[in-house]
């Protein structure tokens, strides 16, 4: 199934319940459906070709969402550039996938211009509101008659549909290229094991330029379903009155935004409405599990792993949260998973290794990049099937549930050993005084590198970093232990909340 057939199918079944609630504004599906339509018909009329390069520079919106299916609908490739990229980012992105079509704010358009300074080639535009510049002839708040779309331009699920752009090794972004297909087969996977149904209203404060927050949109329509659409996380108990309000029944997070919400004062409040919620893009700590029990008594806890250049891989069912608190589970529907050496050898229970993935949810590549898609796209040996390897290391159990250790790039060699700032990070989460902790490794010339903890305390808390240390003493090797503690008033963060290992 090709993505924009989710709207097309739930159109058709639910056109006058209401689909997405963004803000004070609801939109049904007839409506967004509508919507959909015309944009593609007026992409297709003004020159799109098929796989043709759509950028998306919006917060989320009602007009990021008709966009998003739009502009898939239309056979074009969706390119995600999250609202606060920078122009120089921007620039090269924009240089690097040629869009025919970007679709912006107004209110963002000089830093626009500053981006495309290093572009050989200008998309067109196409504004959002109502600002003092020219507007395109597209309008998301006109209902426009809808163009035949070209045969041409049908799509099928091989097709690519979506480029997100992660950064890489050398610096400069990487463009990892998704097919319809890589999606539906996720969606599937997901909406099944979280049991997604048209009664569920999913809460998505993730952006929808990373593919964790993408996914909340699609596998809620998939299911006609009702999403609300909130621009982020910044104001937690606006969040937390939105959920009681709307009666939530599912949002997703990383482990930044569970430890905010572990911190509220939220004693008094109850939660009947929410059935679940997920974590993924980084490990959650195995501390949080007890407390969000605490604040969820009833809400089931699914713990996640993926990565963009696969979107998913395992979950691990909420049943077993109490039990493997530290897994990530099992793979999920359509993935087979296997932990090896350098080499492609499959390791035993135990031993760490590479997490690599076959499956029909593996990337395509990296836009424009064969290189750097041949280090982590390769032939399995044996059966000639494509891998991807992970970039993450694991260990694997004898009942087949996988472990995260650390991302290959993050371990700290110390002493002439390995280090685990993920494993180090968890110690230091049991102070009940510690909101958000990074662990990193800095230059030592004794030590080859040193282990070194960044750590946000929670406002008014107060520890020193011996006591840290002597937390760290009880749990942890001596050459796990940090050497250099210091306290930050925050940490950075990537677009979907997770915490950088670089500034």
């Amino acid at each position: 199934m090709t993505i924009s057939h989710y709207l097309t199918a739930s159109a058709k079944k639910y056109p006058d319940k209401e689909a997405l609630i963004c803000g004070k504004k609801k939109f049904t599906y007839r409506t967004l459906n509508d919507a959909m339509m015309s944009l593609a018909g007026f992409l297709v009329a003004n020159g799109l070709n098929k796989e043709d390069r759509v950028a998306v520079f919006l917060d989320n919106s009602y007009e990021a969402v008709v966009s998003v299916f739009g502009i898939l609908q239309a056979g074009g490739t969706l390119v995600l550039i999250h609202p606060s990229t920078p122009a120089e980012r921007m620039g090269y992105i924009l240089q690097n996938c040629e869009p025919r079509f970007l679709v912006a704010p107004s209110s963002r358009f000089s830093q626009i211009v500053d981006a495309e300074k290093v572009c050989t080639t200008i998309p067109t535009h196409i504004y959002t509101g109502n600002d003092d510049i020219p507007i395109s002839a597209f309008r998301f708040d006109v209902a426009c008659k809808t163009k035949p779309i070209n045969d041409k331009n049908i799509v099928s699920d091989e097709d690519l549909a979506v480029i997100v752009y992660t950064s890489g090794s050398t610096g400069k972004p990487k463009g990892v290229m998704l097919t319809h297909r890589n999606f539906d087969v996720v969606t599937d996977a997901v909406s099944e094991y979280l049991e997604n149904t048209s009664d569920d209203i999913i809460l998505d404060f993730l952006p929808l330029s990373i593919t964790y927050g993408l996914l909340q949109l699609l596998v809620t329509f998939r299911t006609g379903g009702t999403l609300v659409l909130e621009k982020g996380f910044g104001f937690p108990y606006e969040i937390i009155k939105r959920i009681k309000e709307e009666k939530i029944t599912g949002f997703a997070g990383a482990p930044t935004v569970y430890s905010i919400i572990t911190h509220l004062n939220l004693e008094s409040e109850t939660f009947p409405s929410l059935r679940y919620i997920t974590n993924a893009a980084a490990a959650m700590p195995y501390s949080f599990i007890p407390k969000l029990r605490k604040i969820f008594p009833t809400t089931k806890i699914y713990l996640m792993h993926g990565l963009t250049e696969c979107l998913r891989t395992t979950y691990l069912p909420p049943e077993e949260i109490e039990t493997r608190p530290t897994s990530v589970g099992r793979g999920m529907k359509y993935v087979q998973l296997s932990v090896e050496d350098e080499n492609g050898n499959r390791l035993t229970s135990g031993q760490v290794g590479e997490l690599c993935v076959r499956g029909p949810n593996i990337m395509r590549g990296y836009w424009n990049d064969p290189d750097t898609t041949a280090k982590v796209l390769r032939q399995d040996k044996n059966t000639g099937e494509i891998v991807l390897r992970s970039g993450d290391l694991f260990t694997v159990n004898d009942e087949g549930y996988f472990y995260f250790v650390s991302r290959m790039d993050d371990i700290i060699k110390s002493r002439g050993r390995k280090v685990s700032p993920v494993e180090v990070e968890d110690v230091i989460y049991l102070c009940e005084e510690v909101l958000e902790v990074r662990v990193i490794g800095i230059p030592d010339t004794l030590l080859g590198q040193a282990v070194k903890a960044e750590i946000v305390l929670k406002k008014g808390a107060t520890i020193t970093a011996d006591q840290i240390k002597a937390e760290c003493k009880k749990r942890l090797e001596d050459f796990q232990i940090p050497q250099k503690i210091e306290f930050v008033q925050s940490l950075p963060k990537t677009a979907g909340g997770k915490i950088k290992r670089t500034n």
